[in-house]
């Protein structure tokens, strides 16, 4: 069973994503902010993250600059409610795999572009 770490700090939005995505087969695995999910990171192995941007303690900026410092290489798919350009831009560049603007995407939408990087 493939597995997902959930980095979201809205946590009603969180459950959702999380139940979401284990009704379509997958194990998941939620955090609230960057520094915790970095910690369950360096616990366990993934095959994708989810992972917002704006959050408390460490944001996902954060986060990606540590994946690449620790080397580790799992895809993200960035969930944000940043949608100019320049923020996808600049999360592509740190190296995610896809970019969505929360208030844009149904949670279907949502399962169907984690089916696309998890077949």
């Amino acid at each position: 069973m493939k597995k997902i770490l959930i980095v979201e700090d809205e946590k009603p939005l969180a459950r959702v994503m999380s139940l979401k995505l284990n009704s379509a087969g997958y194990q998941t695995s939620v955090s609230f902010d960057g520094e915790s999910a970095l910690e369950i990171l360096s616990k366990e192995s993934f095959d994708l993250i989810i992972l917002d941007l704006v959050m408390p303690k460490k944001d996902g900026y954060f986060v990606f600059s540590e994946l690449k410092r620790l080397n580790i290489k799992i895809p993200v798919i960035v969930a944000s409610n940043l949608g100019q350009q320049e923020d996808i831009e600049k999360a592509k560049q740190l190296g995610a795999v896809d970019y969505f603007t929360k208030s844009d995407i149904t949670l279907v939408e949502m399962v169907n572009k984690v089916k696309q990087y998890l077949q």
